[in-house]
């Protein structure tokens, strides 16, 4: 039995089998995939009715996702309202616009998304808003933190909810405990309410931290913070659309790593 972890797939579904193949999943596995695997790719939807389907495979909420939901429930008030057009929402820059700016890719998302039947689009709509942003797991007596990105600064046990943490769920799939640096008077231990977990995440490529292998390619960054906390990126580039780009998988307790290249 096998537990995994990947993160920020972004529309590449053929990669994500070619993983599932070379792990030989089966019944007896698990796979948290930990957000962003819309937008950019144009495959983002088939990935989601695939984990949907399986039930050892749980998906946690990424900045994507959360975009996603955010502009579609926005497309949808207005369009209930009879507000179709730009100049009748009187925006300037609306959560649509966000979703769909070239830097977060969401056009051919929400393309796939339209050709899609009403029931299917609302059962994607109601799986996201259904997930988890953060799931803590233990593992052969190791624990393990789950987030997109981020984390808060509370207890809250095993899991938190997107839909009982509204206020913070922006935060966690958006601020980095890979990127952000504290003001010099903050203890970064504060970020940390659960300091000996490690903290698995995606969010950032591991190419940006300057974790690649001899060829280039994106690898897996184990990150120490002050206070001893761990912290594994395992976003490992698909995003970027290049040679570099691979998934990495990390699997719990064993803490081996296994990639799959994008090409």
């Amino acid at each position: 039995m096998g537990i995994y972890a990947i993160s920020d797939l972004h529309g590449h579904y053929s990669t994500y089998i070619k993983l599932l193949n070379k792990l030989k999943f089966s019944d007896d596995d698990f796979l948290y995939v930990v957000g962003d695997v819309i937008d950019r790719g144009r495959d983002g939807l088939k990935i989601i009715l695939d984990v949907m389907q399986r039930k050892n495979a749980e998906m946690i909420l990424g900045n994507h996702e959360y975009m996603m939901i955010e502009a579609i429930d926005y497309i949808r008030k207005n369009e209930s309202e009879g507000k179709t057009k730009k100049e009748d929402l009187g925006e300037a820059f609306t959560p649509v616009d966000l979703w769909f700016h070239p830097a977060n890719g969401g056009k051919p998302t929400y393309n796939a998304f339209c050709r899609l039947d009403r029931e299917t689009q609302d059962k994607i709509m109601d799986y996201l808003k259904s997930l988890r942003l953060i799931k803590r797991v233990t593992v052969d007596g190791k624990h393990y933190h789950i987030s997109h990105s981020y984390s808060v600064g509370y207890k809250f046990g095993k899991e938190l909810f997107y839909k009982d943490a509204l206020v913070d769920a922006e935060s966690v799939v958006w601020d980095s405990l890979v990127d952000d640096r504290p003001p010099i008077d903050m203890l970064e231990h504060d970020w940390f309410a659960y300091p000996d977990d490690t903290y698995i995440v995606g969010h950032v490529f591991t190419q940006r931290l300057g974790c690649m292998d001899d060829k280039g390619r994106g690898k897996i960054c184990r990150l120490q913070r002050r206070g001893g906390i761990d912290v594994v990126d395992v976003d490992c580039g698909m995003a970027l659309n290049a040679r570099s780009s691979r998934i990495g998988c990390f699997e719990l307790g064993t803490e081996k790593e296994i990639y799959v290249t994008y090409k």
